[in-house]
């Protein structure tokens, strides 16, 4: 039995929503070192749209928000550098380095004397970013240091209460990786069968991953926000195309087989969401440019 428009329409309201909270969930992680990024990312949304869509007065563009974790995960990757450095020859120069960041009652070597050589940290990344059970977050850097064939997992408990700067609690800990796995279950999807929507969702990601603005708009609804790739590639193949809940879920997953200007290939997954009018559109792909 067919799909009632009405029961079509909150399904598919119901995945929208839960697929943007995920995307919330997602980009809410990133680091403000990423905020000049995170700009010109915004400001090239506005431009590319302004080719994909008809010409209109630019919106004023917000500033991006910060997350409440964003600034302890800084400061748990500026502590974990200054932490993790030193030269055994000159101790006052990563002391000196630590004392922005040590509380009361660590001792100004943060709890970690080197007895010989040096070591300094090639790059830096928060690896997981937790509540503490005493109050704060546990952020754990992943570092990478001169000499080790591994990266270190540095957790540091950052307290940041509102209107009160941002403070260490106590002395840090080595940790290991967070956990891992390649034998998680694949949700069960189900395979397109209608060929309107298998023939628009093949057009729009060989227009859309070869930078074909104008062929794409065609098959966009006019709400659709939408941004271009920075490399055009052609698709080879397109491996599947499954609803994600259901052909009432208004969302698809596309695998595509594509290739670089210079023969190197990828296999790719794109998420669209497919809008009916008088015939199937498509209302994004993959990542709303907007969100944050």
């Amino acid at each position: 039995m067919s799909e009632t428009p009405a029961s079509i329409a909150t399904t598919r309201a119901r995945v929208a929503q839960a697929r943007q909270s995920a995307r919330r969930s997602r980009l809410a992680a990133r680091a403000p070192r990423h905020l000049a990024v995170a700009v010109l990312l915004v400001l090239l949304a506005l431009g590319v749209r302004g080719i994909i869509f008809r010409g209109e007065p630019a919106p004023a563009v917000a500033a991006p928000r910060v997350s409440a974790e964003a600034p302890s995960e800084d400061l748990a990757l500026r502590f974990a550098r200054a932490y993790l450095t030193f030269d055994a020859a000159d101790p006052g120069a990563r002391e000196r380095a630590l004392a922005p960041y040590l509380p009361d009652g660590v001792g100004s070597d943060g709890g970690f004397s080197a007895t010989h050589g040096s070591r300094r940290v090639l790059w830096e990344d928060v690896a997981s970013d937790q509540k503490a059970l005493a109050g704060g977050r546990v952020i754990t850097v992943a570092a990478a240091v001169s000499g080790a064939s591994s990266p270190l997992f540095l957790a540091v408990t950052v307290r940041h209460e509102s209107g009160r700067p941002l403070s260490l609690l106590g002395y840090p800990s080595l940790v290991g990786a967070p956990a891992t796995t390649t034998s998680a279950a694949e949700p069960s999807r189900q395979a397109v069968s209608d060929g309107g929507v298998t023939e628009v969702v093949e057009r729009v990601l060989r227009n859309y991953l070869a930078g074909s603005a104008p062929e794409l708009r065609a098959d966009l609804t006019t709400d659709a926000d939408v941004t271009l790739p920075t490399v055009a590639l052609r698709v080879q193949e397109v491996r599947a195309i499954d609803w994600i809940a259901g052909p009432s879920s208004g969302a698809v997953l596309a695998t595509v087989v594509a290739e670089a200007p210079g023969g190197d290939t990828y296999t790719l997954a794109y998420e669209l969401g497919i809008a009916w009018r008088e015939r199937p559109y498509v209302d994004f792909i993959e990542v709303v440019p907007t969100e944050s």
